[in-house]
């Protein structure tokens, strides 16, 4: 008989103006407090890196914050006591294709397997079976597509591939006893799954994942139980800084996954202080479960999630549109002539590429599509 086995799954992980000297340091206490007997405890211990572990950060072409870490923040990491650290997500290459080979081989010099990226898309597909009391968990970790891509020959993020990586997870299924997803998509701050990002995550279960973790959101979402599964979409902040008066990305989830006859999915709330990471006081905690259990029962009801999400995305017209709104007739046909000059004097090459990012990123994209039909009617 197997003996029961702790999993505990934490969110987005980055070291900040705040945080940074915990890092530097190797210090878990100081940064964890009493949330480090949590994560110590487990048996097997996941995360996020959401950051370059990389002495050397070529500038790259691209649109956001570069996050980055020197490799001996490592340390940090062995302290605490990490089984694994998935790097799909959409900061792993903001120093290069360099920066995700450092960090690749920074964590494998220090035993802590990764998933979720490579030196190509080959390598970056590869799950990872983590065998301990008998169990042979699995784990898998996709991105949407940003500015993190592995492609061919090019080192970088998994990107989720609706035509083959859902095949893949039926396939990955039958090798072990239970499977975990971490998927790094959704919208920031919102706190419920858009249309698509559910269809997504309900096909993942039905390929025979156990739990789905959406990761990136930076705010705590519901939870969905659907058919054999569980579906987090919103885990919070881990370790990503302390924001005076900005309650929502302070405070986090820390799953934890009994493995035993019955393989129970749990929270943990904490929250980022000034003084680093914390549990909730019992009170919070309640508060903040009963807010998780009103969402989780608002979002089986009809229509619901369609709705919310055309609410959502039209409070985000005025940020979206400008971004993608062309120019006239007469300016066209202006810009064809002057061999495309009248975009480049419209258009930095940053606004270009907030346009790509639009495009390609499948959440921005979804609010994108969603904006115009309302507007449009169509």
């Amino acid at each position: 008989m197997k003996k029961r086995t702790q999993i505990v799954i934490c969110g987005d992980i980055c070291p900040t103006k705040d945080t940074e000297h915990f890092f530097k340091t190797a210090n878990a206490n100081g940064l964890f407090n009493n949330a480090l007997p949590i994560l110590q405890k487990a048996d097997v211990l996941v995360g996020n890196l959401e950051f370059a572990l990389t002495n050397t950060c070529a500038k790259v072409s691209k649109i956001g914050p570069v996050l980055k870490g020197a490799t001996n923040y490592i340390n940090l990491f062995t302290n605490v006591g990490f089984t694994a650290l998935g790097l799909a997500n959409n900061h792993i290459k903001d120093c290069g294709t360099l920066g995700v080979k450092n960090t690749l081989e920074t964590c494998k010099n220090n035993n802590i397997a990764t998933l979720g990226a490579g030196s190509n898309s080959e390598e970056a597909k590869k799950p990872l079976i983590i065998e301990k009391n008998d169990w042979k968990i699995g784990v898998m970790a996709f991105a949407e597509h940003e500015f993190n891509a592995a492609y061919t020959n090019e080192a970088g993020a998994n990107l989720l591939d609706v035509f083959d990586d859902f095949d893949a997870i039926k396939v990955f299924k039958k090798q072990v006893d239970y499977l975990i997803i971490l998927f790094h998509g959704g919208i920031e701050y919102y706190k419920y799954p858009s249309p698509l990002l559910q269809k997504k995550c309900k096909k993942m279960i039905d390929a025979g994942a156990n739990f789905v973790t959406c990761q990136h959101s930076h705010v705590i979402g519901t939870e969905e139980t659907y058919k054999q599964g569980t579906i987090l979409y919103g885990q919070g902040n881990t370790v990503f800084g302390y924001k005076e008066h900005n309650s929502d990305w302070n405070k986090g989830l820390l799953v934890t996954i009994q493995l035993d006859e019955n393989k129970m999915v749990s929270y943990i709330p904490i929250k980022a202080t000034s003084s680093g990471i914390v549990t909730l006081p019992e009170v919070e905690k309640q508060q903040l479960l009963t807010m998780m259990e009103k969402r989780k029962k608002e979002i089986q009801q009809k229509r619901f999630i369609e709705n919310s999400w055309s609410i959502f995305c039209e409070s985000k017209k005025a940020l979206y549109l400008p971004h993608l709104l062309g120019l006239g007739r007469i300016l066209n046909k202006l810009n064809r002539i002057v061999g495309n000059n009248i975009i480049s004097m419209f258009y930095s090459k940053k606004q270009q590429q907030i346009i790509q990012n639009l495009i390609r990123c499948e959440s921005h994209n979804e609010v994108v599509k969603t904006i115009l039909k309302k507007s449009n009617n169509n």
